[in-house]
């Protein structure tokens, strides 16, 4: 659990230093320097919000805190933690969202699988030509996330293991705990991920977790997945549910 915290401390890191550099450069506008530091203080708060997980880990109470949630401002915030490092800055990521927006879930853990796909993404994709998409589709039952990146794909006889830790492809730095951070996270939603190999171009990274506000919201819920099969709106959902 220390590893996988560490791990996710790193990018909100960086993204504190390059806004503070930016801070100090001549010539930028109080807008700017605004955006600058908001980009700042969400990070210190999801830094805070690392740091509680571990905290309530280490007495043995680990749960998760879904809420009524907008999924788009959930994605927005993962995109812009992602494209504040500069080697990432020229790489197009795209959102497109269809559907309902609000649902249930925990903002702050699915930010940080979302982020996490997304880095993976960016440091799979040329710097200068890559391209990232992100699609949200949600309804009263599910919600679905796509992850897509031009990059050279993931061969095929790994596919089945690249959410197990310490398995890391083409980057020699790699802690190969990036992608078993996101499973966790989809699991604890009650959700399923997997790789789709099928497009040929690329890497296609697919979520699906439980989105139905419960008629009677509980502010904190163990991360205890009971199964359940849902069909509302014309879309299965044959996942975990909380």
């Amino acid at each position: 659990m220390v590893t996988l915290i560490c791990h996710d401390l790193r990018l909100p890191l960086t993204a504190v230093l390059a806004n503070a550099e930016f801070l100090t450069q001549s010539g930028i506008t109080e807008k700017e320097k605004n955006e600058f530091y908001q980009e700042i203080r969400w990070s210190i708060e999801r830094m805070d919000s690392l740091v509680t997980s571990l905290f309530e880990y280490s007495k043995d109470r680990d749960t998760f805190r879904p809420d009524v949630r907008d999924i788009v401002d959930t994605i927005e915030r993962a995109i812009r933690m992602t494209r504040v490092r500069q080697e990432f800055r020229l790489i197009s990521i795209k959102h497109h969202h269809r559907g309902l927006a609000l649902g249930w879930f925990d903002s702050n853990r699915l930010e940080r699988a979302v982020a996490n796909l997304v880095l993976n993404a960016c440091e799979a994709v040329s710097p200068d030509l890559g391209l990232i998409v992100i699609t949200t589709t949600g309804n009263q039952a599910c919600l679905q996330i796509g992850v897509w990146d031009n990059g050279l794909g993931i061969p095929q006889e790994i596919q089945e293991s690249v959410f197990q830790p310490f398995v890391s492809y083409g980057k020699p730095e790699g802690s190969g705990l990036g992608l078993a951070i996101v499973k966790k996270i989809v699991e604890d939603h009650g959700g399923e991920i997997y790789v789709d190999g099928r497009g040929g171009t690329g890497t296609l990274f697919k979520i699906t977790i439980p989105f139905a506000v419960p008629l009677v919201p509980i502010p904190h819920v163990s991360a205890a997945p009971i199964h359940n099969t849902r069909m509302e709106g014309g879309l299965a959902c044959g996942v975990h549910t909380p």
